[in-house]
Parts: C-alpha cells; structure tokens; sequence
C-alpha cells in the first residue's frame, strides 16, 4: 500500500463484525490482522500462496490490489507494470491481455520454491476466500483523475443535501468525463456480487473516484477510504477527512505515521473504523493499538498475532 492521492479511505469492517463473520466469538476489542498482500514476507505478494499463506497463519482478512486489464479482466497485483514482481519483465498491465499477464513468473523473484506462480484474477483470489477468509480489496488506479477529483472535492465542500444525493450528483459528473475508473470498480463489483460475497470483501481504495462509484453503485457493500498525512502540503488530511466523511466511506485506513491517538479517536466519534499500514515492528504495533486502531496491516501476520496477544488484543479464533 502506498499514498498515491490524497483524499483517501479506510478500512475494516467492523472489525469486530469481520471476527464475528469468520472466526467464532472473537469478543468486541479486539484488533483484526489484515495480511498486506497476502503473507507477503513469507511468499509473492498478491499470489494465491500468499494468500493461502496468511489463512494459515491466522489472519482475519487478506489484502490484495486489482487492477483492470487491456481486455478488461481483473489482475491482481500491485503496480502497473511486472518490472519489480518478474524480473523485469516489460509488459504493462492496462495495456496487457490478462492471458498475457498469466504467462509471467511473478513468484521466482521470491524464491525457487515458489517458482511458477503466477498472477491471479480477482474472480480466482475470491474462490480461494469465499468461506474461508475475509478480502481487503484495493482497487487500483489507472487513470489520470486529479481534474475529475478537484470537482467532487468542490462538490463535498459546498454540498448542503443528504449523502444519497451528493453521490447520485457525483457519478453524473463520473459519467461525463469517461474515466476508466468506472469501468473498473463496476467490474469489480460484478465479481463480488455473482460470489454473494459482500459480507466477505471490503473495497478500499486512494482514489476518490473509485469510492464514490463504489457507494453509489454497492452501497451494501463496506467501502473505506484510504489516505496519509503529508505534512509538505498544508490542509491535505482536513480534505481527506472531510472528503471520506461526506461521501459516507465506512472507514479511514491510514498510514502508521499518520496514526494519533486523537486522530483515532475522532474517527470513531463519527461512527467510523480505522486500520493502520504497513506495520511490521511489533513497537510500532504497539503504538498503533494503543492509539486505537481497529486493525493493523501488516506483511508479517503470524508476528502481528503474536504480538497482538502479548498486548491482549487478539482473543482466539475458532474457524467457522
């Protein structure tokens, strides 16, 4: 996870509601463990072994990224392109065949062990899920969004009405400016919705865009806003904040750095969750559940679980 925009959204279900839906009587206050990627530390990201990998270990929810393809398919990686995940490998994914991504070797780089792996589509991560773990699913990015953007930031600032209405107004401008983005998250919510998996996938995502058409389109479905402080633009978080707030997101999931305890705290005063990224040291899992955060994602789940129950934070689960 990396801060691209900056209005942002955030994460988790309830987190305590996730524990209730997979795992059996994880009681309210505890902390969820989203595995970042997968079991990232421990095998390729975004690969169905890391993703298996964190269901052994214990996670409550696995985190992938999706992006859309040439043909319209969803891959699941992170970047645009195979450069750092396939020995640089040249091709582009929104100008490759999904097909054509699915002949790279995506898990070599890892270690031989896991040569072979190869990219998944979102529909093969959510069979490998669905009954078994919770899906943190960011959607990517593509498309150049910052004129679109500054208008809806416009819209939210100035609108007077219900949420339900400044959404419908929202995607009226979404329409008329063509962005891929639609295109993209409404693929995306057609997978989920044919896996009737809505009580299992949360849709996250840095773009503004992409929530909205999510809230819009899914509102059944929890959406949350991704973000981080930058302290090298002044008014940054107030906008994010405000943003995610008035487009209804059910959460803000936040960079470590950009968790306090205070800014936690109002999160929670207006009814939203927050889960914090990407956070491997367990001092700094410390602070961050000391803060108050609802969850903490992380590449190393089996050392977050253990540190989690070191703090009291992480009641066992029982597999449902």
């Amino acid at each position: 996870m990396r801060p691209g925009m900056c209005l942002p959204p955030v994460a988790l279900l309830t987190l305590a509601g996730c524990a209730t839906t997979f795992h059996a009587g994880a009681p309210e206050g505890a902390v969820a463990v989203i595995a970042h990627r997968g079991a990232s530390a421990y095998a390729p990201e975004n690969t169905l072994a890391a993703f298996s990998k964190a269901f052994e270990m214990g996670a409550d929810w696995f985190e992938l990224d999706c992006h859309l393809t040439k043909d319209g398919k969803l891959a699941v990686i992170h970047d645009a392109d195979l450069k750092r995940v396939a020995n640089e490998d040249p091709r582009v994914v929104p100008l490759s065949t999904l097909a054509d991504l699915q002949q790279a070797d995506v898990g070599a780089w890892k270690g031989a062990e896991f040569a072979g792996e190869r990219i998944p589509s979102l529909e093969e991560a959510l069979d490998f899920a669905r009954g078994r773990i919770g899906v943190y699913l960011e959607v990517k990015s593509d498309w150049p969004e910052a004129r679109l953007t500054e208008k809806l930031v416009a819209l939210a600032q100035d609108w007077q009405g219900d949420e339900a209405s400044l959404r419908r107004t929202m995607m009226r401008e979404i329409e008329a400016d063509g962005t891929r983005n639609l295109a993209l998250t409404r693929e995306i919510l057609k997978a989920v919705k044919a896996r009737r998996m809505k009580d299992q996938v949360v849709l996250q995502s840095f773009s503004p865009i992409v929530c909205v058409i999510a809230l819009a389109e899914a509102p059944e479905l929890r959406t949350e806003f991704l973000g981080a402080d930058d302290p090298e633009k002044p008014g940054q978080w107030e906008r994010f904040v405000m943003f995610g707030s008035r487009i209804g997101a059910a959460g803000f999931n936040v960079s470590k750095d950009s968790v306090t305890a205070e800014r936690i705290a109002a999160f929670h005063a207006a009814g939203k969750t927050s889960a914090a990224w990407t956070v491997d040291d367990p001092a700094e899992m410390a602070r961050c559940v000391d803060c108050g955060v609802d969850a903490l994602i992380t590449n190393r789940p089996d050392l977050c679980i253990e540190t989690l129950r070191t703090l009291g934070k992480y009641p066992e689960r029982g597999r449902s």
